[in-house]
């Protein structure tokens, strides 16, 4: 792109502002509809370490072992089996939220809980979500003791395992889902990108463009009008021929 062509791009946008602001308030009415068509959810976070006892294996492997049996706790933790070991284990939790079928319950506990072994640390993150920060509290404390007491139900390495809670839950302060500031601010950016690109292939507003019917209408005038003043010039021009000759 040239200096001119840049330069009028950056003058057509001038122009056309109107049509950008447009683009971007799309965008974020999208961006509003969506995230507050969800719940507003708080988060309780915490780590919990692997710690292997008595193990004669280089740092090495237990390193390596410590990820496997993180990554099996991190998978076991969205399973059936592991939230009716919830239901078994907590009388503070309003269980009213996880309402419904099975599959349902399922469905909800999936995206209540989020787990994921941090490389080859042999620590844990576990993150709770619910629009309730108090009951994010009690759900994350419940998680965190089933996963101390009750992991040898999900790995095969029995009494070698110990997993202690490094972080007891914290809970934030605001609500964390939908991620409202990442939403708003892709909905600009993007707004900003149609925007920008709508101008660039478009230069011209829809009031000052030409249609082809009009093109049309306006050449068809325009021949008509060449033809009369040819023709007004020519019966002119035979009749100063015939002066001269008489």
């Amino acid at each position: 792109m040239s200096y001119m062509e840049i330069n009028t791009f950056i003058q057509n946008v001038k122009k056309r502002k109107s049509k950008l602001f447009v683009f971007i308030l799309i965008f974020l009415i999208v961006a509003a509809t969506i995230s507050f068509s969800q719940p507003l959810k708080y988060s309780a976070s915490s780590r919990l370490l692997i710690i292997q006892e008595g193990s004669t294996s280089d740092p090495y492997t237990i390193a390596k072992s410590n990820q496997y049996i993180g990554s099996l706790l991190s998978e076991a933790v969205y399973s059936g089996s592991f939230l009716e070991l919830l239901a078994a284990n907590s009388n503070n939790i309003d269980w009213s939220y996880f309402s419904g079928n099975y599959k349902q319950q399922l469905k909800r506990w999936e995206k209540t809980i989020s787990a994921r072994n941090i490389n080859d640390t042999g620590v844990m993150e576990i993150n709770i979500y619910h629009p309730n920060s108090d009951q994010a509290k009690k759900i994350a404390i419940v998680v965190n003791n089933l996963i101390v007491t009750q992991n040898n139900n999900y790995q095969g390495s029995t009494d070698m395992v110990t997993v202690k809670v490094i972080d007891q839950p914290v809970v934030s302060s605001w609500p964390v889902k939908p991620n409202l500031p990442l939403n708003f601010g892709a909905a600009l950016i993007f707004g900003l990108l149609f925007g920008l690109t709508y101008i660039y292939y478009f230069p011209k507003s829809k009031k000052n463009s030409i249609t082809p019917i009009q093109k049309t209408i306006i050449n068809n005038q325009e021949s008509k009008y060449n033809y009369e003043e040819e023709t007004e010039n020519k019966s002119d021009f035979d009749g100063n021929i015939k002066n001269i000759i008489n």
